[in-house]
């Protein structure tokens, strides 16, 4: 009896032919990602007030006003921060200018904080990448060879700290790019989670593999867990009007939504920065690294290290310290 033809993957018109090298290099890839252990992974400390850290903020700023307030904050402590410069991180919401061109509207924001605090050009701005495709291969573009390029400009003594607001594309992808940038960064992530219960925020939602990976990585990582009680009455952000431009501009941002106006919003991302500068407005615990399942639950099986973890900042002396730098800026 004759045998039916058996079609090959490559001669099956139906099944596209895979691109050179591809399917290799990223079993190649996943592999070696795999095999990196995570329980022996550096738990940071937050350094004393006094000293300088070297940063790069990654930070969706098109998409939300609490990110330009960071922004502004972080511009007005050049003692804390030598800042090496900014990523724009992607966003995907009703937004305008989300989805496909957040990267270049977050890019603009974060231009207009910097020109309002009167350093226009003194810092490099660059576009990060768009969500990842797949788990072990890196979202290309000129902001995560940027993070490349200063952490590995970095040391264990003097690391880059990763100061991320946004989705986590552009570390987890420098990440996969460069493992040995592990020995020479902190990362500082704003997921603001479901403790310990599930890994739900919207920048884990913009890219659940890169958060996933950050989670289940080697790389030193500080959790901000916390920022939903930064609220702030109308009347004290207007009288910033009368602290400059920056002050100004802060305010009158919240003048475009009804929801920056309300007085039960949040300004989340303004107490990564604040818990930097002023490390006494936090609480910090050390805590085991949960893995992240693919619903988001969180499952303490003890295979990914510790981590730090700030699970609450003071309000009050969050706001009092950037009002105090606007003030005598």
């Amino acid at each position: 009896m004759k045998q039916p033809a058996v079609l090959s993957v490559s001669s099956n018109p139906l099944v596209p032919e895979p691109a050179s090298g591809t399917s290799d290099e990223y079993s190649r890839r996943r592999a070696a990602i795999e095999a990196r252990d995570a329980r022996p992974r550096r738990v940071p400390a937050i350094p004393p007030r006094e000293r300088q850290l070297r940063v790069v903020i990654d930070t969706d700023a098109g998409n939300e006003i609490d990110d330009l307030w960071a922004l502004a904050l972080a511009l007005r402590c050049p003692e804390r921060f030598q800042i090496e410069g900014f990523v724009a991180a992607n966003y995907d919401n009703h937004s305008p200018g989300g989805g496909p061109g957040s990267l270049d509207t977050s890019a603009r924001l974060i231009e207009t904080v910097v020109a309002q605090a009167g350093l226009a050009g003194k810092f490099p701005v660059k576009r990060g990448s768009p969500p990842m495709r797949y788990q072990f291969e890196p979202s290309e573009s000129e902001g995560v060879d940027f993070l490349i390029e200063r952490a590995m400009a970095s040391t264990a003594e003097d690391p880059l700290w990763v100061v991320g607001l946004g989705a986590a594309t552009d570390i987890a992808s420098a990440y996969l790019k460069e493992p040995r940038i592990v020995e020479r960064v902190v990362v500082f992530w704003h997921f603001r989670t479901e403790w310990p219960k599930r890994c739900w925020n919207f920048n884990v939602i913009g890219d659940v593999r890169a958060a996933r990976l950050v989670f289940h990585s080697d790389l030193a990582f500080v959790l901000f867990d916390t920022g939903t009680d930064l609220t702030c009455p109308m009347e004290q952000s207007a009288q910033w009007v009368e602290y400059g431009p920056l002050g100004r501009f802060l305010h009158e941002y919240r003048l475009r939504s009804e929801w920056y106006q309300d007085p039960k919003k949040g300004f989340y991302d303004l107490g990564d920065l604040a818990s930097l500068v002023e490390p006494s407005l936090a609480t910090w615990e050390v805590v085991a690294c949960p893995e992240v399942n693919w619903d988001l639950a969180y499952a303490f099986n003890g295979t990914k290290g510790e981590i730090l973890r700030c699970g609450a900042i003071d309000r009050d002396r969050t706001f009092a310290l950037l009002e105090e730098r606007l003030r005598n800026s």
